[in-house]
């Protein structure tokens, strides 16, 4: 289960949370949606101390953090959670002088320590569950867009993390490549992943989340199901944010 409470994150003068509280379970996948500047990434990257918060705290299965009164979070500490923790970035973050096997193995290598044989295995079966096998000693220059997020999600699922974050995994996408990276992710979602993304894309939303958090202003305006959140929000500004994506859709 994670849990988060009173997360706060500021950067100088500008509060960007400002003060969240979200649960979620083993085996369910939770969007965040909003605006631009809303605090969605921000949040995002607090689950794996990218950002570290100013105060509140975080809980991942047996490990809590409190950073409250905390001016420097232990590494051992920091470590733990990340290694929970596996990270989609928007812009792919491949290794470029890496083969795509050489990057899906990295991990394994360097934070799990396991042989390199045993890796490469590992790697292969990833590589194979998102459909790039056949891209095994390509390097990433070689690779659509698709094709490197795709070998991204191969990469995170490598360190047999507990939840898996995903910030925006499809936004850098040309539109005829986003279908296939949408597919691994509701796959995953299916044999029950825990999730944690950021998107824009709200029909994708409808389809993975179990819960959906609408973020605006550094604060959760709406939480529930995606019927509940995308269908029948609650408070205006979630309406007119709803009904301006809707229009930009048509």
């Amino acid at each position: 289960m994670i849990e988060i409470q009173d997360l706060h994150k500021s950067f100088g003068s500008l509060e960007v949370l400002k003060g969240i509280n979200l649960k979620l379970e083993h085996g369910k996948v939770l969007v965040i949606i909003g605006p631009s500047g809303s605090g969605k990434t921000t949040l995002l990257r607090c689950f794996n101390l990218l950002e570290v918060p100013d105060r509140g705290s975080i809980v991942l299965s047996d490990t809590k953090l409190d950073f409250t009164n905390v001016k420097k979070v232990p590494q051992n500490s920091v470590l733990e959670l990340r290694r929970k923790t596996g990270m989609v970035f928007q812009s792919y973050n491949l290794f470029p002088h890496m083969t795509v096997l050489g990057n899906v193995m990295e991990g394994q290598i360097t934070v799990q320590k396991l042989p390199k044989e045993d890796a490469r295995k590992r790697a292969l079966a990833l590589l194979d569950k998102v459909g790039l096998s056949e891209k095994a000693d390509s390097y990433p220059h070689q690779l659509s867009g698709g094709q490197q997020q795709r070998v991204g999600i191969a990469r995170a699922m490598a360190v047999e993390p507990e939840v898996l974050l995903f910030d925006e995994p499809t936004s850098a996408l040309d539109p005829e490549l986003v279908g296939d990276v949408l597919k691994v992710i509701k796959q995953l979602a299916a044999e029950g992943m825990t999730m944690v993304i950021v998107t824009h894309e709200m029909k994708f939303a409808a389809d993975v989340a179990d819960t959906i958090i609408l973020m605006d202003n550094g604060l959760i305006l709406e939480q529930g199901t995606p019927q509940e959140v995308l269908v029948h929000p609650k408070s205006p500004r979630a309406r007119q944010f709803l009904n301006r994506l809707s229009g930009e859709a048509e």
